[in-house]
C-alpha cells in the first residue's frame, strides 16, 4: 500500500498525446483532503479532478506533470489517451460514509474514478467506485490499460503473459495496486 504520490519519471507510460493545461492548486481535488493525505509537492504525479466539486461528476480530469509552490500553479495533461501509472483502490461502494464493498481483482479496460473519500490510502486518488463516501458522483479518470510489457506474447521483451485480472491483497478492506491507467475522462453522468 502506498503512503505517498508517485514521483520521478516512472509514472509516465506513453509519450503522448499531450495537452498541457494549467490550474491553480485551489481548483483541483482531492488535493489537500484529509489532514495532509493528498497534499501535492513538487515532483509528485497523480490524477486530479479540475473545477468545482459542485459540478461533479462533470469535471475535467488530468495527470499532474508539475507543480510550482511559488505560484501554486499546476500543469496537468488532460489529453485523452495518455497512459500513466497510478494507485487504484479496490473500493466499489460506500455505506453511510464508510467503504462497504471491495473488489478482490481488477481487470484491464475497466473504468476508474477520481475519488475524494477519506477512506482511500494516502497517495491514492483513484478507486473503482462511481460515487464517493457522501454519495456524490466521482468523475471518470480513465480505464485500466496493460503496460507495454503486459500484452500477451508481445510488447517489450516479447513472449509476455497477460497478468490480468490482477489481485488486490484482499477484498475485506481497502487496498490499492499500482496500475497503468489510460486517461479518458468522461463528462457524462
Amino acid at each position: 500500500m502506498t503512503t505517498q504520490f508517485l514521483s520521478g519519471p516512472s509514472y509516465e507510460v506513453s509519450s503522448g498525446p499531450l495537452v498541457v493545461r494549467r490550474a491553480h492548486i485551489d481548483d483541483v481535488w482531492p488535493e489537500g483532503t484529509g489532514a495532509g493525505k493528498d497534499d501535492l509537492a513538487p515532483g509528485d504525479h497523480m490524477f486530479f479532478a479540475i473545477g468545482p466539486k459542485a459540478e461533479r461528476p462533470k469535471n475535467v480530469v488530468g495527470m499532474v506533470l508539475s507543480y510550482d509552490t511559488l505560484t501554486d500553479l499546476i500543469e496537468l495533461n488532460v489529453a485523452p489517451g495518455a497512459i500513466y501509472k497510478a494507485y487504484v483502490a479496490n473500493i466499489l461502494t460506500y455505506d453511510q460514509g464508510a467503504a462497504a464493498t471491495w473488489a478482490a481483482t481488477i481487470d484491464k479496460h475497466v473504468p476508474v474514478w477520481v475519488d475524494d473519500s477519506a477512506a482511500l490510502p494516502a497517495g491514492t486518488t483513484l478507486s473503482r467506485s462511481p460515487l464517493n463516501s457522501a454519495g456524490a458522483g466521482n468523475p471518470v479518470a480513465g480505464f485500466t490499460w496493460p503496460d507495454q510489457d503486459e500484452w500477451d506474447d508481445s510488447g517489450v521483451g516479447g513472449g509476455n503473459s497477460d497478468p490480468y485480472p490482477k489481485s488486490f491483497t484482499g477484498n475485506d478492506a481497502t487496498y490499492d495496486l499500482l496500475l497503468t491507467v489510460m486517461l479518458w475522462p468522461s463528462c457524462e453522468d
